[in-house]
């Protein structure tokens, strides 16, 4: 696992954030010539593959109810981050945890916020679930907000935490909308409203500056 600072203690977010921002560069289609970038992924991807059996004997362990909903944003982030990479194989010691936080999350889709949302669309569409991707997409796009100069935006929550942050959230809106429904309106209205805000406030931090470039930098216009 990856820490957040040199020298400290390794972190489930950053490590999922890192291996997420890999995947998005391998989706951009850069290139790894040395192969030193496949080996540091497998070796989070094995790090985050046992932290996720972790959560899952934990809840074993003290008997929760299965049946009720056990999974949160970390879990979800997990699953989004090895959606990037199918060719590396889950370990089947890791099988039964891995199918329950999928069920988890193909059941309770619709408790979570738009940012979850949009990450369980693209898991299920990567792992060809397409009809419960589309759905997940269907239901985003009737809540989303049209205008003519701001472009396509959803509400928000105003909370501090990092699945309710709205430039991040519009990224992977756009992201889910490119790669569920191909609906290139949509997603040139929604890169509209990602340039209106940065002209009317700003994205804040360099973390939602790398999710907005991603979102600009996937089709369309030529907005850079």
């Amino acid at each position: 696992g990856w820490p957040w600072f040199a020298g400290g203690p390794d972190n489930r977010f950053i490590t999922q954030y890192i291996v997420t921002g890999f995947g998005r560069l391998k989706k951009l289609g850069v290139q790894d010539p040395t192969g030193r970038v496949g080996d540091m992924i497998s070796k989070a991807l094995y790090y985050l593959d046992e932290r996720m059996q972790e959560d899952y004997h934990q809840l074993k362990k003290f008997k929760v109810d299965l049946s009720k909903k056990q999974i949160g944003a970390t879990q979800i982030q997990y699953l989004f981050a090895r959606s990037y990479f199918p060719e590396k194989e889950l370990d089947r010691r890791y099988t039964e945890a891995y199918t329950y936080y999928s069920g988890q999350a193909k059941t309770y889709w619709n408790t979570e916020s738009m940012m979850m949302r949009a990450m369980i669309a693209l898991i299920f569409q990567r792992s060809n679930e397409v009809n419960t991707a589309q759905l997940i997409v269907r239901s985003l796009g009737e809540n989303a907000i049209r205008h003519e100069e701001l472009g396509m935006y959803w509400k928000q929550n105003n909370s501090y935490f990092w699945y309710d942050a709205p430039i991040e959230t519009q990224a992977l809106m756009i992201e889910a909308f490119h790669e569920i429904s191909s609906d290139k309106k949509a997603v040139e209205d929604m890169q509209v409203w990602l340039l209106k805000n940065k002209q009317t406030n700003d994205w804040k931090t360099t973390k939602a500056t790398a999710d907005a470039c991603y979102a600009l930098l996937m089709q369309g216009i030529t907005w850079l």
